[in-house]
């Protein structure tokens, strides 16, 4: 009854939820103009730039995980081929998703860093970079700014969609988001800690360490948060009610997860770090208008460590139904 899911799994979900969370960031910011309020917006120059690696780290290791993947890596390529499988639309979206995040990660270091763009051209063995120097920049990072908005979205949701695919066979990864319809819950949890993690690195973390915390419109960034952080409370609550209802192996997953061995994991790591403690956190910040240092950077470290958490107790919740 017990799975093998262990934490590797859990570790490279969420580089990749990370890595999706802070482009969205990155890109909300890019188009509503608060990238442009300063000469300096931490909180875009890192959502552009450490999507692209954290997503390349998630995928290194995801093969390694696939042993057969690790030793025959030429079987990989099969993943691109089966159109009907959810695996292989994972595949290309992480095939379209990466060379564009580190493109719009490269444009946001040039608008940020002016010298960067002047040391390129001053390289002669960088010539073929010339055409850099007649491209409208922002212009151009804006439309892979929307095209990364896009596949962020959707390497943010697939996770929880691969998971469902799975069935009847794990009843705990199958429950519906709404009573009565076949929409599974999993995407949308996926998509709300991945914006959670997103926004926790860029603006927590990083709008709190180089700029104070201040931002442009403060409260409305720490607003949205709040809101992300109530959506997951009620999408972690609702998952876990629906598995005690019906029964058999969702009962049981969703026992040992917030009563049984896990439960310590989920009430520490889960409902106190990324719900109760970042939702007073932004609160507060919300009617600041920015994070003071000690709650920007606690509540940046503490949901950034329980969507890691978050990510491994679903995946220990993949008990097969009974038979």
């Amino acid at each position: 009854m017990q799975t093998t899911w262990g934490w590797l799994p859990a570790i490279y979900l969420f580089l990749g939820g990370l890595g999706a969370g802070a482009l969205m960031v990155a890109a909300i910011f890019e188009f509503f103009g608060e990238r442009y309020q300063s000469d300096f917006c931490p909180t875009a120059l890192v959502g552009a730039t450490v999507p692209g690696p954290l997503v390349i780290l998630g995928t290194i290791l995801l093969i390694f995980d696939l042993g057969a993947g690790l030793r025959e890596p030429w079987r990989i390529f099969y993943m691109f081929t089966h159109f009907s499988s959810v695996m292989t639309w994972g595949v290309w979206l992480l095939t379209f998703f990466i060379p564009v995040s580190l493109v719009y990660g490269f444009l946001e270091v040039l608008d940020t860093f002016p010298a960067a763009r002047d040391w390129l051209r001053g390289r002669r063995w960088l010539h073929w970079t010339k055409f850099l120097w007649n491209l409208p920049l922002r212009r151009t990072k804006r439309v892979f700014a929307g095209i990364g908005l896009g596949l962020a979205i959707g390497v943010a949701i697939y996770t929880g969609i691969l998971l469902s695919a799975v069935g009847p066979a794990i009843p705990f990864w199958s429950t519906p988001a709404f009573p009565g319809l076949h929409i599974p819950l999993m995407p949308f949890l996926f998509l709300a800690s991945a914006f959670s993690t997103g926004e926790s690195l860029t603006v927590d973390l990083m709008a709190t360490l180089f700029v104070d915390g201040r931002i442009p419109r403060g409260r409305r960034v720490h607003l949205i948060h709040l809101a992300v952080i109530t959506a997951e409370a009620l999408l972690i609550s609702h998952l876990l009610i629906h598995a005690f209802g019906e029964g058999g192996a969702a009962a049981e997953a969703a026992r040992q997860i917030a009563l049984g061995q896990h439960s310590l994991v989920f009430w520490v790591f889960v409902i106190l770090l990324a719900i109760i403690f970042p939702f007073v956190g932004h609160l507060y910040a919300a009617g600041l208008g920015r994070h003071l240092k000690p709650s920007g950077i606690s509540s940046g470290i503490s949901i950034l460590f329980s969507g890691l958490f978050l990510r491994y107790l679903i995946l220990v919740g993949g008990i097969h139904a009974f038979l």
